[in-house]
């Protein structure tokens, strides 16, 4: 697999065609009213993409969208083979405190829906405090139809109970090229 960097001048003067690229989707729902997280339930986390800084400049060429108006990441302008790299960035307030998190990514449709999911830090520096994951990158790959062509979607659980507040998620795409 290839990986070619974005011609940021698009200048046509590098003879490295511009494959690949980024949306930024900014969410507005949870800002103005944070998403409830009842303990111990999985729940999905909304985007809607009306945030200001959202940013659909660098979308990689023929891809118009990446998510969906509920938040989910819609992969169908993609091809096999090609990967997305997704940054997601929320703030979680608990209301007790010593509460732990996992993260999950729920993929594919019908019968052959399944999870990537990973636990985050605990929160033990107190409850009514805000716990900000933001740096972390997660990968997915577009290796079936199944995963291309079933929206891909956020859940958070928390063992306390918490509110969530969505900045947005930055996913950025890698076109496989043989």
């Amino acid at each position: 697999m290839a990986i070619y960097p974005i011609d940021p001048g698009g200048s046509g003067g590098s003879d490295i065609a511009r494959t690949n690229g980024f949306i930024d989707y900014n969410d507005t729902s949870t800002t103005t009213t944070p998403l409830v997280l009842n303990a111990d339930i999985w729940t999905t986390i909304p985007n809607d993409g009306q945030g200001a800084f959202t940013n659909k400049a660098y979308a990689p060429p023929n891809v118009t969208e990446l998510m969906d108006s509920n938040g989910a990441i819609d992969a169908t302008e993609l091809s096999l083979g090609d990967t997305i790299i997704i940054r997601n960035d929320y703030t979680i307030t608990p209301q007790t405190n010593n509460g732990s998190l996992q993260f999950r990514y729920g993929l594919g449709g019908g019968g052959n829906e399944y999870f990537l999911e990973t636990r985050l830090s605990r929160m033990d520096s107190g409850s009514g405090i805000e716990y900000r994951y933001s740096l972390s990158t997660d990968l997915v790959y577009m290796g079936d139809l199944n995963t291309l062509n079933n929206p891909i979607v956020l859940q958070i659980n928390s063992t306390a109970e918490a509110t969530l507040v969505n900045a947005g998620s930055v996913i950025f795409v890698a076109r496989y090229n043989a």
